[in-house]
């Protein structure tokens, strides 16, 4: 088993598993208005948040009815963001189940009617009609030392949350969904600034930017990230990403400096990505499914720039078919599909432990090398980085990487590479692409290469979440993690039926093991703006 170079040090989550615990108050403000209101409209959202910014102590906003935020105006009119939230003892907003929604509507120039439900895959443009504008929630300021956010649900607004400098967001049971930039530039839904730490614990993310591609009625591939960060902490566990296809390759995280923890989540359609920048970046992902959905090329792990993605007890899944068909509409500007589901470039490091990575409908579709050390940059000069997997870990070989080469490749002469990792549709017709996405009837082929590979299971090789350093007791989808001491490769463990939907698992915990963290001298590269990589 390769070994990283130390231990990381890593700042402990705490979230209930059975219910939010909602800190000791200063005041409690009730949301009863359905429209967001003014600072003057008494029991409106904005009412609420005002009052909160202006009572000392970490106070409490209570919702008792969904907000409409069409009639909105920002306090922020050029950036769009409804509130900016400034107490630095934080606040804790309990949704209670309701929504903050948002339709921002406009008439392109043949008269149609465009909305969330009835998307396009550009905003406004000559000739349209803007008739409501996209908004934003709020701004966080600098040193606010928690803002909580409960079963609150946001449907059609711009971005979410803007997580100033050294403060702290967590948001648990919550929904967020049909993000659109109608009249507004795209951003991500959630930006975390320097020294801040963001929390997500069962949390959804669906169909974020949803603009259609009329050619192929798939979702078009939006250049901004859902979650970005700088320099910051991000820990997500036990949610989902659902077609939330936002960007070029980074998708649903891209991360520059700090750590980014997701754990135990799926993440359907789009990738993660990692970079230094004036600190070194490092991605955990553990006991996590990334898979395709929606006809997207994004589906991948990237590590550029000398950041380090440690892949453990994982499951990579990349359609090659969906990213390479006639002049590759599903891959972005210049980005030729290679290197996925793993691409490591300039400095970067990808390490497997314990993980299973596959190419599916590669034998159809010419991918060249989806397995990819050196990215052909657009200037034409190749950016090497490193691989690197342990004894216990599966890559898929490929027409042009075969076995040989993928234990070169990851300096792992035990890699393993055998055939039939996955049980697929038997009846599926593999000129239109058709397979059992995870966890509908791809796992862990009970013959095959994946089950009870990992001995000690119970002891010595614990599966341990990097955020909080407990044993991690159930696979992504909430079978038991381990069978008779030992466990599979991958996320998914072997079992007798179709599990349901994802469920609340538990709050799992770590391996206790990176790279070491490294004084980063000199200018970092810039933070990209729709990064074509």
């Amino acid at each position: 088993m390769f070994m990283l170079k130390a231990p990381l040090v890593l700042r402990a989550l705490f979230v209930s598993t059975a219910m939010s615990v909602v800190p000791v108050s200063a005041a409690t403000f009730d949301v009863t208005k359905g429209d967001w209101g003014d600072s003057s409209t008494i029991n409106s959202f904005a009412w609420a948040i005002n009052q909160a910014n202006a009572t000392p102590g970490s106070d409490s906003i209570r919702l008792f009815s969904d907000v409409s935020v069409d009639r909105a105006d920002p306090v922020e009119p050029i950036s769009g963001f409804l509130a900016e939230l400034t107490d630095r003892a934080g606040v804790t907003i309990q949704g209670n189940g309701h929504s903050l929604v948002g339709n921002p509507v406009f008439i392109d120039n043949n008269g149609n009617i465009i909305n969330k439900n009835f998307p396009r895959k550009y905003s406004p443009m000559g000739g349209d009609q803007l008739m409501t504008e996209a908004v934003s929630f709020a701004r966080i300021s600098d040193q606010v030392s928690n803002v909580l956010i409960d079963r609150l649900n946001v449907d059609g607004l711009n971005a979410f949350l803007d997580v100033g400098k050294g403060s702290e967001a967590t948001i648990v049971d919550s929904t967020i969904k049909n993000a659109v930039a109608f009249g507004r530039m795209a951003r991500s839904v959630i930006n975390a600034q320097s020294e801040s730490t963001v929390n997500l614990t069962r949390v959804v993310l669906n169909k974020l930017n949803p603009f259609s591609n009329s050619s192929f009625g798939t979702e078009f591939i939006w250049e901004t990230p859902a979650i970005v960060g700088i320099d910051a902490t991000l820990n997500i566990v036990k949610s989902k990403f659902e077609l939330a296809t936002t960007s070029s390759t980074a998708g649903a995280v891209d991360w520059l400096g700090g750590t980014a923890n997701v754990v135990s989540s799926v993440i359907l359609g789009q990738g993660l990505s990692i970079a230094d920048y004036t600190k070194e970046g490092v991605l955990n992902l553990v006991n996590s499914v990334v898979r395709p959905a929606g006809g997207t090329a994004t589906a991948r792990i990237q590590a550029w720039a000398g950041g380090v993605a440690n892949v453990i007890a994982s499951t990579l899944q990349f359609d090659a078919f969906e990213s390479t068909i006639p002049n590759r509409e599903f891959c972005p500007q210049m980005y030729p599909c290679n290197g996925a589901p793993l691409q490591v470039f300039d400095n970067g490091e990808i390490r497997l432990q314990s993980s299973a990575v596959s190419v599916l409908n590669e034998d159809f579709t010419g991918i060249s090398y989806p397995y990819l050390a050196a990215y052909d940059t657009q200037a034409g000069t190749p950016l090497a980085g490193i691989f690197a997997a342990d004894l216990y870990s599966y890559v898929q070989p490929v027409a042009n990487q075969n076995a040989v080469s993928l234990r070169l490749l990851f300096g792992q002469p035990n890699l393993i590479t055998a055939s039939g990792a996955y049980l697929l549709d038997p009846s599926s017709n593999p000129l239109v692409a058709t397979y059992y996405d995870l966890p509908n009837g791809a796992y862990p082929n009970p013959s095959g290469p994946l089950v009870g590979v990992i001995p000690d299971a119970d002891t010595l090789n614990q599966l341990i979440n990097p955020i909080d350093g407990s044993v991690i007791s159930t696979d992504v989808f909430g079978s038991p993690r381990t069978y008779n001491n030992r466990r599979d490769v991958g996320a998914v463990q072997q079992i007798a039926s179709v599990p349901g939907p994802l469920p609340l698992l538990g709050f799992g915990s770590a391996f206790g093991w990176s790279r070491r963290l490294r004084r980063r001298l000199g200018e970092r590269p810039s933070p990209p703006r729709g990064r074509q990589r």
